[in-house]
């Protein structure tokens, strides 16, 4: 959802869900919106954006899967302030480059 734009969103929460759960990472790539005039319109903001800035939390899934350890580290720090976990060990993963 958080890649998603507003009205791909709607279209799916007009089909009669009494509620949605919004699964994403702001932190990864927002959509893509190649329209100046969507744009102007807002249409790069996403559902789950909004729902945040309303004041509703957010709950981060602490704990990832798909990189080596070593490589985790980086974005735990830089992008999660050290709340990413690993699930796997260095051992059950290959060695990064």
């Amino acid at each position: 959802a958080s890649q998603a734009t507003e009205p791909s969103v709607l279209v799916a929460l007009t089909r009669g869900a009494s509620f949605a759960v919004l699964a994403g990472d702001p932190r990864q790539l927002p959509p893509t919106v190649m329209s100046a005039e969507a744009l102007a319109a807002g249409l790069d903001v996403t559902l789950f954006e909004r729902v945040v800035a309303s004041g509703i939390s957010p709950m981060l899934l602490d704990t990832q899967y798909r990189m080596h350890p070593a490589i985790s580290a980086f974005p735990s720090a830089f992008f999660y302030g050290g709340r990413l976990k690993d699930g796997v060990v260095a051992a059950d993963k290959p060695a990064p480059l």
